[in-house]
């Protein structure tokens, strides 16, 4: 499969290496003006050293905020300059960092007070430099502890390794017993998820889009699973109507684990906030596309249609057209390379014929004849 994401801009990326590189060269800038700077008054240095433990959780926001602005500022913040700052910063300790700014200039005896300030951070330090919010996320992303990270291998482990592997079988044999003029193209034959980012999911696709029709189910898929003997799992063929009322059928259905995701975000006791949601519905499509394009079992055996639903009120057919739209694309997709297929398979041939001697039964002619 190819990767989707690196190009989805409403999905958020691992986190690379700019806020380490901006907290090397503040390093480096902050040692330089240490040496500058030094003196033999250890009242001085105390100062000095008061500033410079000010600016530094600053410095440390800085850095990082350089590297949302940079590369996530619109997949996780939406473009909000103001929830990127909150992130980033620490706000006491700016207001600290503000004070001790304000008493340097405007106190006649600013050596003391900076050297009680100095004190005061040194003994607060470590509430005032504590993990910032944006800190906190990178953890739980590269530690695997966030709630999409545990979805993601539920629905994978659970589900998608199971039926995926038996889909085509269970669409061949649809086919045979119905006919053949429903799923016409094998190569389309795939199990077509939605996950709408606001994890929105209603129980009929019917109800939630007039052009989307249900059609008929697979012939059920049948596992010993977990001490359930001949646990079924089912899946639904739809048809899709685009505006000319022409029929476009598919095998579709929604991301369950998204609902969880959504009933927690309504439950006062789980304090998983909308913005908590949406963030980590983003990171159930990456973790979960990731997963899935490791496995060898799974593959071209699924599409995910993954599409920003906050819109949806404003039309009707909202649902409908987005579906279209990856259909059409993927026939796009599979046409394509189908064709360089088909002319990869004739160069091979051409290639791979025996040379033919052209013999002529005429008699040779020497050259002076010839002119």
């Amino acid at each position: 499969m190819m990767q989707v994401h690196p190009d989805n801009p409403e999905i958020p990326q691992p986190r690379g290496l700019l806020a380490r590189n901006c907290a090397i060269f503040f390093g480096i800038l902050l040692s330089f003006f240490a040496w500058i700077v030094r003196t033999d008054d250890l009242v001085h240095c105390f100062a000095v050293s008061g500033f410079i433990f000010s600016f530094c959780g600053i410095l440390k926001g800085v850095c990082h905020l350089s590297e949302e602005i940079v590369h996530q500022f619109r997949p996780r913040y939406r473009s909000s300059l103001m929830k990127a700052l909150k992130a980033c910063f620490n706000w006491k300790n700016v207001c600290l960092a503000v004070f001790l700014c304000f008493v340097s200039f405007k106190s006649e005896d600013c050596t003391r007070i900076l050297t009680a300030c100095a004190c005061v951070m040194l003994f607060t330090g470590s509430q005032l430099s504590g993990p910032l919010a944006v800190e906190i996320s990178e953890i739980c992303e590269n530690r695997k502890m966030n709630v999409a990270h545990g979805l993601a291998w539920s629905f994978y482990i659970g589900y998608l390794k199971l039926v995926l592997p038996r889909l085509k079988d269970s669409i061949q044999t649809f086919c045979d017993k119905k006919g053949n003029f429903v799923l016409k193209c094998k190569d389309t034959w795939k199990l077509h998820i939605l996950m709408p980012l606001s994890c929105t999911i209603p129980d009929k696709l019917e109800e939630e889009d007039s052009n989307i029709e249900f059609l008929d189910n697979l012939p059920d898929i049948v596992i010993d699973r977990a001490g359930v003997k001949k646990r079924v799992y089912k899946h639904s063929i739809y048809v899709v109507y685009d505006d000319a009322k022409r029929p476009h059928h598919c095998v579709l259905e929604f991301a369950t684990p998204l609902l969880s995701l959504y009933e927690m975000s309504k439950e006062s006791s789980a304090e998983f906030s909308t913005e908590d949601r949406l963030e980590q519905a983003k990171l159930f499509y990456r973790t979960l596309k990731d997963i899935l394009d490791d496995s060898r079992d799974c593959r071209n055996s699924y599409r995910f249609i993954m599409y920003d639903d906050s819109e949806a009120a404003e039309d009707p057919h909202f649902l409908s057209k987005v579906i279209l739209k990856h259909l059409q694309q993927q026939e796009k997709e599979e046409y394509s390379l189908s064709e360089g297929s088909e002319v990869q398979t004739d160069q091979h041939e051409a290639m791979s014929r025996d040379p033919t001697l052209m013999i002529s039964n005429d008699a040779p002619r020497s050259l002076m004849s010839q002119q």
